[in-house]
């Protein structure tokens, strides 16, 4: 699989009665445990709300000065959007819980070795995804100041190192997957 674009690292907490041994069996595991946050999983159709700023720079964009006449155009054309309470919206199967399109299995380790690493996203035994991003951290902050901290992600980042202090202690002896995720 070539990988294009934001790549970053993240553990997964494996059950203690997985076999290690079996590549395979841990890679299906992991898969299956993630699944709900794959990014090209198709979900239920529903209407995807823009908000009010992002409504009036879509109809600006799309070459409308005032929002009556934009709302006159998608009724007026009959697609898949349309205004709703004055906010722009479209139909859509994309599953915004998304946070992977794709993986590789990069090791096996016990959780006590990972206590000093930082990495941008763990997955409990529930099946529950945590990352930086829930802490409000903006990695294109950090991409637009040359790769350096920006001031804005001091705050989040450190809520970050919280939450994975108490994380590592509450699995501490467990195995990890740990995964190259691509997204």
């Amino acid at each position: 699989m070539v990988m294009i674009g934001v790549k970053s690292i993240c553990y997964v907490v494996l059950p203690d009665n997985l076999f290690l041994d079996d590549n395979n069996m841990v890679y299906t595991f992991v898969k299956n445990h993630i699944i709900n946050y794959y990014s090209e999983l198709e979900v239920e159709p529903y209407k995807k709300f823009f908000s009010e700023k992002e409504t009036l720079e879509i109809a600006k964009r799309k070459g409308f000065s005032n929002l009556s006449d934009f709302e006159e155009y998608l009724e007026n054309n009959k697609n898949d959007d349309g205004i709703e309470n004055g906010l722009y919206f479209w139909n859509t199967t994309f599953n915004e819980q998304g946070r992977w399109d794709g993986f590789r299995l990069d090791g096996l380790k016990i959780g006590y070795d990972l206590m000093n690493e930082v990495p941008y996203s763990v997955v409990t035994p529930d099946g529950n995804w945590h990352s930086e991003r829930d802490y409000g951290y903006k990695p294109i902050l950090d991409f637009n100041n040359g790769f350096k901290q920006h001031s804005d992600n001091i705050e989040p980042r450190k809520k970050w190192i919280e939450y994975l202090d108490s994380f590592y202690r509450e699995y501490k002896g467990k195995n990890f997957a740990i995964l190259f995720v691509h997204s």
